[in-house]
């Protein structure tokens, strides 16, 4: 009886003795045939953290108001702003004068809690300031780059960064349409959007603290004032052309730049050459201005939602 159970449980010894070591080996067989793959799985993914993190950080400042909330401000909610690493509306929020469905959109959307905005366009320096000085004392650390854009801008930031990547934000600059008048070295439109590197958010915040260089909080036009506070600090604007001199940054929609139906004044301040037809814009371009809420649509449709089919392309050509 007892030979009996002694011979089971070294049975049962041996058959567990026995697996252990078919699974030792399987997976010391296992590890070395695949050791290369396991390896070239690691380092994919090491090189994609590394794309992700060199991948320049963009923090949007979008300048609006109440009555363009359930337009203007809604196309662009919907379209390119999730596209930033994070963004905010500049607005003022009066709800005492606003519709409940202004109020209702508006609870729904990340708007800056910036007190004391004064309403209305003659008001632009006013709101622009706040936002750079709410950016750089909420999230200077957490961003690369700073832009500004209005409600009625489209912007690519895949284009924009891929431009970005190719600059250096410790230095003091920024990025735009340029104009070549008015401010020492010119300025960007402001319609157009301009970006301000880490280091002049940084420079714009301290010239906004030092009374001596009396940097204009309100009034004047918005993209000038802005300009000409950060020249006070060595800050310049830097060249936001592609490889062929086109532009990057467009201060008229892109029918307007397409036609080359250009306002007079367009043609005293631009810095660079104007150009027409195909000539008018970067295939990388990064923004357009004067873009209506439908346009917004219809742009970012065009963009993110068709896909050219060659292979018909191809298949109707050889048939005629």
């Amino acid at each position: 009886m007892w030979t009996m159970l002694n011979n089971k449980r070294f049975l049962s010894i041996g058959i567990v003795l026995a697996f252990i070591t078919v699974i030792v080996i399987f997976q010391f067989i296992f590890s070395t045939k695949h050791y290369d793959s396991i390896s070239q799985i690691i380092q994919y993914r090491v090189n994609q953290n590394y794309h992700n993190t060199t991948s320049p950080r963009i923090f949007c400042l979008i300048l609006t108001s109440p009555n363009s909330f359930l337009s203007r401000t809604k196309a662009i909610n919907e379209t390119w702003a999730p596209r930033c690493d994070q963004y905010f509306f500049i607005t003022e929020y009066p709800r005492e004068t606003m519709t409940p469905e202004q109020i209702q959109f508006a609870e729904q959307i990340p708007i800056a809690p910036i007190k004391n905005i004064t309403a209305g366009y003659d008001h632009l320096t006013q709101k622009s300031t706040l936002a750079f000085l709410f950016a750089y004392e909420n999230y200077f650390n957490d961003f690369d780059w700073f832009i500004k854009a209005d409600d009625d801008t489209f912007l690519i930031i895949e284009h924009l960064k891929a431009f970005l990547r190719e600059q250096n934000t410790s230095e003091p600059v920024t990025f735009g349409y340029n104009f070549k008048v008015i401010v020492p070295k010119g300025y960007h439109s402001g319609g157009g959007s301009y970006v301000l590197s880490r280091e002049s958010l940084r420079r714009f915040y301290e010239a906004h603290q030092d009374p001596a260089l009396n940097c204009r909080k309100d009034g004047g036009s918005e993209d000038v004032e802005v300009a000409n506070c950060l020249r006070k600090k060595g800050v310049y604007p830097g060249k936001s052309l592609d490889k062929q001199n086109r532009e990057l940054f467009h201060p008229l929609s892109f029918a307007d730049h397409f036609r080359g139906t250009f306002p007079d004044w367009l043609l005293q301040y631009a810095e660079n050459p104007l150009g027409a037809h195909y000539n008018c814009c970067s295939d990388q371009t990064i923004s357009f201005h004067y873009v209506p809420p439908e346009e917004q649509y219809l742009m970012n449709f065009l963009l993110y939602r068709t896909q050219v089919k060659s292979n018909t392309f191809k298949s109707n050509s050889s048939m005629t």
